[in-house]
């Protein structure tokens, strides 16, 4: 599939029951063995740790927006929160063709039935806010494009965002891996604060190693419809329960794949000297 191709997506289920759905290019099946609601709310809500971080109003990227579970899990999140009153929103995708492919199946969803009309209108617009409650906005934005582009001119438009949570969720490395690069990680990091936190599904070394390299401290969260547990990344040590251990460095050394395959010889370099540099190895 070619790096800037429109996705597809058909309904499947899986042989433990669950629905999710399938990329037809790829035939990668979106959120692993649990699905989307699970995920969402587990890995992206839960583990992520936004219903304690004790803010009143978060700033939300959604990159890999896809057929909108995340979406749907922060609207719901919203609705029941006892401390967080606005959510800033920013998604990230090629197009929206997830979020028509979630709506066509609302039935299958629950999540997806209880806020279609919110699915209805992401449709038709790029920038609404929603209210999800007395007091209590959702504010949302559709970034359209490469996202190696998008991030980009983001900041351009917006040069002082900063992002509280980063919930990463496009197609997996081995299929996409032009978006697991330590440049798009050391971009993504201009936009994080010491309390950002930043979750993905993945748990491959090389996504763990380039992020490192573009500063985040890594450690990991729970699995995600997999054995190895997923990764967790903050801006700052102290916001990372599970830091990797310093014996990362000879997992790194020793993987059959420590580098994605998009990264260039130059990068490749580069993420091996600040891998040893970075504190969270360099130091104790």
């Amino acid at each position: 599939m070619t790096e800037t191709q429109g996705n597809r997506y058909t309904l499947e289920v899986l042989d433990n029951g669950v629905v999710s759905f399938r990329h037809t290019q790829t035939g990668e099946i979106l959120h692993g063995s649990v699905g989307p609601e699970k995920e969402a709310t587990e890995l992206y809500i839960d583990a992520s740790g936004l219903g304690k971080c004790g803010k009143s109003e978060v700033v939300v990227f959604d990159v890999g927006t896809g057929c909108g579970a995340q979406l749907m899990a922060l609207i719901d999140f919203l609705k029941t929160s006892q401390s967080v009153q606005e959510i800033h929103v920013y998604s990230f995708d090629l197009e929206k063709e997830g979020l028509r492919a979630a709506l066509e199946a609302r039935e299958q969803f629950a999540s997806v039935e209880r806020n279609h009309l919110f699915l209805e209108k992401s449709l038709s617009e790029n920038s609404f806010t929603w209210k999800c409650g007395e007091n209590k906005n959702f504010h949302w934005k559709f970034i359209g494009g490469d996202f190696r582009e998008t991030i980009r001119s983001l900041r351009d438009k917006e040069p002082q965002l900063k992002a509280d949570f980063i919930f990463y969720d496009f197609f997996s490395p081995a299929s996409h891996p032009w978006l697991w690069t330590f440049e798009l990680f050391q971009m993504l990091h201009s936009y994080c604060k010491e309390t950002t936190h930043f979750v993905t599904y993945s748990s491959a070394t090389c996504v763990k190693a380039a992020l490192v390299a573009a500063g985040w401290f890594v450690g990991t969260t729970i699995p995600s419809g997999k054995k190895a547990q997923s990764i967790f990344a903050a801006g700052s040590s102290g916001e990372v329960a599970n830091l990797l251990p310093s014996k990362f460095i000879s997992t790194f050394s020793l993987s059959h794949k420590p580098f994605c395959d998009a990264e260039t010889q130059e990068s490749q370099l580069e993420i091996r000297k600040r891998l040893l540099a970075h504190p969270q190895f360099s130091e104790g």
